[in-house]
């Protein structure tokens, strides 16, 4: 008896092939679309008349076309390639901020100490102390302006950071309810290829996201981990959360106490941006700006402007503590034990140096204040209020820090009429004590055989100079380190002797630019760098020299040394620091560019071989639906064919 069964199952068979390769055909530009693929069997057959004769076909299966291996790998792709245009994102803003605007700082800075030198040839010129001071403006702004967008991008880091949590913990959410509805249809055996065209879109958005990778064994099991922590799969959604400090941002993952290692994805980028990337910028322009202030404020507040000394001067830094140890109430100042000189100079040009010796781990601001009013003319004080040090000096006289010379040295060893006085501008940066020792016995500018033997400290000669006939009486003799002497009519004895100290170094302490005394900045950072009021209101107090004469640039060397002073890490200059700090970040985005380019052709290469295998390719499901509809076509005709044979029988019945 023929079967229509077996007709029907080709019937059935066809046309459910058919809707299967027209679901293909209308998803062909579906994005995360796998391919179907109708999988058959036959049905078993019956035993008829000592034979086996088959019943038909049946579906077994619509598989859902996939290479896990290369699936996998893409979604690990995935947070590489997302980590690294991340990261090319922050670093090109960083860049930015660095040489934004029409004074990028490294062109700033060089402007800056070059205007010293134009100050040097124009020392008298009003005009040109105005440059120096607006060009110091510039440089303090083009480093407070890159501070500031720095901490502007951290703050937004962090906005991003959060919203990328609230995203994330959204498709978490999704995902779990996916990976319920799996099971569910896993369990009951009913085909689940949507789901997992959605799951692996999912999961590759949070790859992109938080740099999720994933493992699928063979059994169908998937394993999501996220740095070194794994991921539970059910109907328990993760939750991540963001903690840590206002400095650092650490990632959190359900009631885990140890936080989440993310170093992949966006969000891997924007916590190593705020962790590391700007944090480490940030530190080199607080060095760059911090070593900056206080060497310039050490050769300012160690010279002499044409203002002349000072009597009255404040401190522009305060202390958190004037009884504690300087040390421990100053921590951004590079302080050391050694002398403090300070000058004071009457009305008639007089000149006398004092000299005090501290130990920053052992002195208090209060005890340098106390010590500084035991001399002569001086009282010093710190205000309570401010924490600030105030020193003033009695009518008719003045007060630095330059050092230099004395100009009245102790005459007590001199047995004879004649006075000796000093001047002139000491050249060198070291301290140094000569004694001027009197050879031969007469009267200054008449006799014979009378001079001065100038000796160093350690005894040896530097000069042997002629007073007797041929000199005359008040002339300046000067000596090679720029220090002038005379002697005035009267007589000298011989062995008539006496010594003066030369100070080049007064400050071995650094205290005034510690405490930012007669300051050219103001501040300790990027953020907080200014130029000092007092000379923005006086450009005469910048201190071009150690004498106060109008016309004395003694000090100006030591400014322009700085553009070459190997003072940064590494023996760097602060010019070349700066432009490392720039050039730094530019050879990181050519880095990250090149490898943004590889990994993006390596995942453009894993998509096309995801889609050689699992994308639907029209020509092909056009053949496959030819040779369904020319089965379905086939089976109408066996159809037809039992219905006549059926009908034939039957006639012959009746």
């Amino acid at each position: 008896m023929p079967n229509f069964n077996i007709g029907l199952s080709a019937l059935r068979s066809s046309q459910f092939a058919l809707q299967v390769v027209s679901n293909n055909i209308a998803n062909a530009n579906t994005e995360g679309y796998h391919r179907r693929q109708v999988d058959m069997k036959t049905v078993p057959p019956n035993l008829v008349a000592g034979h086996r004769i088959g019943n038909g076909v049946d579906i077994s299966n619509i598989r859902r076309i996939e290479d896990k291996i290369t699936e996998a790998t893409l979604t690990g792709v995935t947070s590489d390639v997302s980590f690294v245009e991340e990261s090319l994102g922050i670093q090109r803003k960083i860049e930015s901020a660095l040489l934004a605007g029409d004074n990028p700082l490294g062109g700033t800075l060089d402007e800056f100490l070059a205007e010293f030198k134009s100050l040097s040839a124009n020392p008298n010129e009003p005009a040109q102390r105005e440059a120096v001071l607006q060009s110091a403006q510039q440089f303090a702004e083009a480093l407070r302006n890159a501070s500031e967008q720095l901490n502007s991008l951290k703050q937004t880091v962090r906005l991003q950071v959060d919203h990328e949590v609230e995203n994330v913990n959204r498709e978490f959410v999704e995902l779990s309810d996916l990976s319920v509805v799996i099971a569910q249809f896993k369990a009951q055996g009913v085909e689940h290829n949507n789901e997992l065209d959605d799951r692996d879109a999912l999961l590759n958005r949070l790859a992109e996201a938080i740099g999720l990778h994933r493992s699928e064994q063979f059994d169908g099991t998937l394993n999501l981990t996220i740095g070194r922590h794994s991921m539970q799969q059910g109907n328990h959604e993760n939750v991540v959360s963001v903690g840590g400090s206002p400095d650092k941002i650490e990632i959190f993952m359900d009631e885990r106490e140890s936080p989440l290692t993310v170093d992949n994805g966006r969000m891997g980028a924007l916590v190593k941006a705020y962790n590391e990337t700007i944090p480490e910028i940030e530190e080199k322009l607080d060095r760059l700006a911090n070593e900056f202030i206080n060497t310039i404020n050490q050769i300012q507040g160690t010279g002499i402007g044409a203002a002349g000394g000072f009597q009255n001067l404040i401190s522009n830094k305060a202390v958190s503590s004037s009884s504690d140890p300087l040390s421990t109430a100053i921590t951004d100042a590079a302080l050391e034990p050694g002398d403090l000189t300070i000058g004071l100079t009457d009305a008639n040009g007089n000149r006398q140096l004092y000299t005090l010796t501290i130990n920053p781990d052992v002195d208090s601001l209060d005890d340098i204040a106390a010590t500084i009013s035991s001399l002569p003319g001086l009282n010093a004080a710190v205000n309570s209020a401010t924490g600030k040090l105030q020193i003033t000096s009695v009518a008719g006289t003045k007060f630095d820090f330059a050092g230099g010379i004395d100009t009245q040295p102790d005459l007590s060893l001199v047995t004879g009429t004649s006075v000796a006085t000093l001047g002139g501008t000491y050249n060198d940066s070291t301290n140094e004590t000569y004694t001027f020792q009197i050879e031969g016995t007469g009267t200054v500018g008449q006799s014979s055989n009378l001079f001065v033997n100038v000796l160093d400290s350690g005894g040896g000669l530097v000069e042997k100079i002629n007073l007797g006939e041929g000199y005359e009486p008040g002339t300046d003799i000067e000596l090679p380190n720029g220090v002038t002497f005379a002697f005035d009519a009267g007589t000298l004895n011989n062995a008539d002797q006496f010594s003066s100290t030369f100070v080049g170094d007064p400050d071995q302490v650094n205290l005034t630019s510690a405490l930012q005394l007669n300051s050219f900045f103001t501040g300790t950072n990027a953020r907080t760098i200014h130029v000092a009021d007092q000379l923005l209101q006086d450009p005469t107090k910048l201190a071009s020299g150690r004498t106060g004469a109008p016309s004395d640039t003694s000090n100006l060397p030591r400014f322009i040394d700085v553009y070459e002073a190997p003072l940064m890490p590494g023996n760097r200059s602060f010019s070349s620091y700066t432009d490392e700090i720039a050039t730094g970040i530019g050879f990181e985005i050519k880095a990250n560019e090149q490898l943004s380019d590889s990994l993006g052709a390596y995942k453009l290469r894993l998509q096309d071989e995801r889609d050689s295998k699992s994308a639907v390719d029209l020509n092909e499901e056009l053949v496959y639906m030819q040779q369904y509809q020319k089965q379905y076509e086939a089976a109408v005709r066996v159809i037809q064919a039992t219905d006549n044979i059926l009908n034939e029988l039957f006639s012959i019945l009746r």
